[in-house]
């Protein structure tokens, strides 16, 4: 459904991603895991493109994209077809939570408001916050405000939905909300690729767990292969490093 091909991307002198392969399957949850620095949110903006990639291909139903020659309306093709939750939510802050909801629908799909009203009302429904609807962004918790973002994720209907460390601002005490919300969308089969460093999470609720290091993927399998039978050394430490 989704396939990544030799992705490149450098800062400057700085190589951040060295020839990346990845494919995501319809209904898959593929979590994201590895130490800080070694590319793993850089990837996720490439794949619908906040970042452009040096080199590479992108792969998504039938849309075949190639860094080298991809045009503004490839981009937009892509970028209807993925939805981007951040870790600092990226919510309008001079917007109610409904209208951060909505928004996408008027403006980008152009739906009449009414429609696009009664969809975000079922959104809100969905996400547990249909109370806030009138309320602005500054009067959430955190956890509210990430749920109002993976709301907005949904409204558009994407074939992805990206996630990048999504509860690495929230208080402790928040972060479960907001994980079980996810755990929801994937009992729902709904296609997920998330960066995170929460390891439970990642083992609990991803099909498939892919390590990066310096990069590029040292590895990739089920939460069985990268947790507990895993031979890989610099793997394993990373690993036994998180759990002390």
């Amino acid at each position: 459904m989704l396939k990544l091909r030799n992705i490149h991307k450098s800062f400057g002198d700085l190589k951040v991603l060295k020839g990346v392969d990845l494919e995501i399957k319809q209904g898959e949850v593929k979590a994201i895991i590895g130490p800080s620095g070694t590319g793993k949110s850089t990837l996720l903006r490439c794949i619908n493109y906040l970042e452009k990639p040096d080199a590479g291909e992108i792969m998504i139903d039938t849309l075949e994209l190639n860094a080298k020659t991809i045009t503004k309306q490839e981009i937009y093709e892509l970028r209807k077809s993925t939805a981007m939750v951040f870790q600092n939510f990226n919510l309008f802050k001079n917007k109610t939570v409904l209208e951060n909801i909505i928004e996408s629908l008027v403006l980008i799909k152009k739906m009449d408001r009414s429609t696009a009203i009664e969809i975000g009302i079922d959104i809100l429904k969905k996400v547990g916050i249909e109370e806030k609807k009138n309320v602005y962004p500054s009067k959430l918790s955190g956890g509210q405000q990430q749920r109002v973002a993976i709301g907005r994720a949904l409204a558009v209907n994407p074939k992805v939905i990206l996630f990048d460390e999504p509860t690495s601002s929230l208080d402790p005490e928040l972060v479960g909300e907001v994980l079980e919300l996810i755990k929801k969308l994937a009992k729902e089969n709904m296609t997920m690729v998330i960066v995170t460093h929460e390891m439970s999470f990642a083992k609990d609720v991803a099909d498939k767990i892919v390590f990066m290091d310096e990069g590029k993927i040292l590895q990739e399998g089920t939460p069985e292969e990268i947790f507990s039978s895993v031979t890989n050394p610099r793997i394993s430490k990373f690993i036994s490093r998180l759990s002390k």
